[in-house]
């Protein structure tokens, strides 16, 4: 690692981590603020609401923290001259920049490897922590489909991964007529399926309808196993408005849901959001370059600042409104993530060419 690199890298990271912090801060203090009238009594719950609120505000602030550190560098070098002085030493934009670059993809890349572990339910635990006060959370009311099988959960406990008062309504190849009806209070995910206790099945008997006759077969089994694969986490999700998932729960969900012929638009739409849109940050920032002057002689600095921070922030709003649009449901993700980001990758990428013909 050069000289240079390691001088400009260590500016960058500075800058970075300021602002980083700093809109964390103020994040997590305007939350704090909102939720004044519904914080815990327990001083240890607060403290966790900070964490899990910091954590959440890292999706929005990360991206915008890697770009505006980069612009402030820039200025910063602009004023002391020592871009100028750079480029008269030589060094491309492209080489000036590289640093940057290299620091922001990683950073990047590390949020992404985040995002496939737990630190993703950042946001849940929060809104578990303000409406319920405590972090056991249970999910009412969930209805699955599952092959020729309907399952009811009345509650799920995603974190102790269980559930209660579970239905299993099983249907002929048609779907035309219920066969059987499965009946069970406890049921645990043991990791694979999820496995029901104390069973009692009701089964309907259509051969036996005649006047005298009962057409119901009840009979009790002590476990009952149904729905292999479905994680609580998946169960829990896939049938909210709004929610949070994983990188690994939502391709999960996506390859169980299409063997069930059950429409997968919002968990790919989470699914693109959580790979995809936090590269918005290091492929803005190398189209950034071409706002650069060589000097600051001949230019309006807080011009050019003005206009790249409110550029930035209205790309970064269009972006985050088609991923929203497309998490919704009103917009397919491949249109509203994906063809985006691609199109900015092309110009990056065009911009990244240009600079090294430079």
């Amino acid at each position: 690692m050069s000289l240079f690199f390691r001088y400009i890298g260590i500016l960058y990271l500075k800058y970075f981590f300021i602002l980083f912090v700093s809109l964390e801060c103020f994040f997590v203090v305007i939350d704090l603020v909102k939720y004044l009238d519904e914080l815990p009594d327990s001083a240890n719950l607060i403290v966790l609401l900070l964490i899990y609120d910091f954590m959440y505000a890292s999706q929005f602030i990360l991206p915008l923290s890697l770009i505006l550190a980069q612009i402030v560098l820039t200025i910063v070098l602009l004023k002391n001259s020592q871009w100028t002085a750079f480029l008269a030493l030589g060094y491309s934009k492209f080489k000036i920049f590289l640093p940057i670059f290299i620091l922001s993809f990683l950073i990047t890349l590390f949020f992404i490897i985040l995002n496939a572990t737990p630190f993703a339910y950042a946001k849940e635990r929060v809104d578990l922590i303000i409406n319920e006060g405590f972090l056991g959370n249970f999910k009412n009311d969930l209805f699955v489909k599952y092959n020729n099988t309907y399952i009811y959960f009345e509650k799920i406990f995603p974190l102790l991964q269980s559930a209660e008062g579970v239905y299993v309504f099983e249907l002929n190849q048609d779907n035309s007529s219920i066969l059987s009806i499965v009946e069970s209070q406890k049921a645990i995910f043991n990791g694979e399926e999820w496995e029901l206790q104390n069973v009692m099945i009701t089964n309907f008997n259509d051969d036996n309808l005649q006047i005298g006759q009962n057409p119901l077969i009840i009979q009790k089994r002590e476990t009952y196993v149904t729905l292999y694969g479905f994680k609580p986490k998946i169960l829990e999700n896939i049938y909210e408005k709004k929610g949070s998932i994983s990188i690994m729960d939502a391709y999960e969900a996506i390859s169980l849901l299409k063997e069930q012929g059950v429409n997968t638009q919002k968990i790919r739409g989470l699914l693109y959001n959580l790979i995809f849109f936090p590269l918005f940050a290091p492929l803005v920032m190398v189209c950034l370059v071409n706002f650069t002057p060589n000097s600051n002689r001949y230019v309006n600095l807080s011009l050019i600042t003005l206009s790249m921070i409110l550029g930035i922030l209205v790309m970064w709003g269009v972006f985050f409104s088609f991923s929203r649009l497309s998490i919704s449901g009103f917009l397919q993700p491949e249109i509203s993530i994906l063809i985006p980001i691609f199109i900015l990758f092309l110009v990056s990428f065009w911009t990244l060419i240009k600079m090294q013909k430079a």
